[in-house]
């Protein structure tokens, strides 16, 4: 057994992966129904959970190799498309609408929306002007003190607010699994190594633990080739007595 352990590795790990957990193997556990409704009953029990809270999630994030500088840069990503966003929006219509409760029943509403509307339009291009200028440091600080106002609030509540629905929530990220899977599959189960794995893990055992393992399969038949040896033997040795 030990001058063969290598070599029984690397077979059980190849008839392993080859007869029961190929890459076709894995995709159908990974895309079956069984395996999607564990995701996504886990996922959910995950963003509903009252121990967790938002500032956790981030912290755990933010600790993971990498993610620092990942989540850093989405956070600018996403204050510099906010930021694009408000410079291409058209004020005047909500200037306007502001501008008219505000001075409503203080003057007559001939000249104060005369006055309104030809002040909105210029407002409105000031405060895109001013975004234009300044939004790279207006808005990653408002983004900051809106993270901070959630940080403390619990993932349930949080999930609660945006959908109380947990059924609902549960159908949703078995869809977006299912379509996730549908695309990368493929990629996923061609990247996973069973068949080296099991031959690693093998190769790591004790000799002694190999031989018990061996033994258990075959002990049985060893028994009925060693009868069979006395069985023969006794024939044979009969058979040249009467010779």
């Amino acid at each position: 057994m030990p001058k063969h352990k290598d070599t029984l590795a690397v077979l059980l790990g190849r008839e392993v992966e080859e007869k029961f957990f190929g890459a076709d193997d894995l995709e159908l556990i990974f895309r079956s129904d069984a395996f999607t409704d564990a995701v996504a009953g886990s996922l959910t029990d995950m963003l509903y959970a009252k121990e967790s809270t938002l500032c956790l999630a981030l912290e755990r994030a933010e600790a993971s190799p990498g993610a620092g500088p990942l989540i850093t840069s989405a956070k600018a990503e996403l204050c510099a498309q906010i930021n694009a966003a408000l410079i291409r929006f058209d004020f005047t219509p909500v200037i306007e609408a502001a501008a008219r409760d505000a001075v409503s029943g203080r003057l007559p509403r001939g000249v104060a929306g005369d006055a309104i509307a030809a002040l909105a339009p210029s407002l409105s291009d000031g405060i895109r002007k001013y975004l234009s200028e300044n939004g790279d440091e207006i808005i990653p600080a408002l983004v900051d003190e809106m993270i901070t106002d959630f940080a403390d609030r619990p993932v349930s509540q949080i999930s609660a607010s945006v959908c109380p629905d947990r059924d609902l929530m549960h159908t949703m990220i078995a869809g977006l699994y299912r379509s996730f899977m549908a695309l990368y599959i493929r990629r996923i189960v061609e990247s996973i190594d069973v068949g080296g794995s099991i031959t690693d893990k093998v190769r790591q055992m004790d000799t002694r633990d190999i031989e018990t393992l061996v033994l258990s399969v075959v002990n049985r038949e060893f028994r009925y080739v060693v009868w069979l040896g006395g069985l023969l033997g006794m024939i044979i040795g009969a058979v040249n007595i009467f010779i």
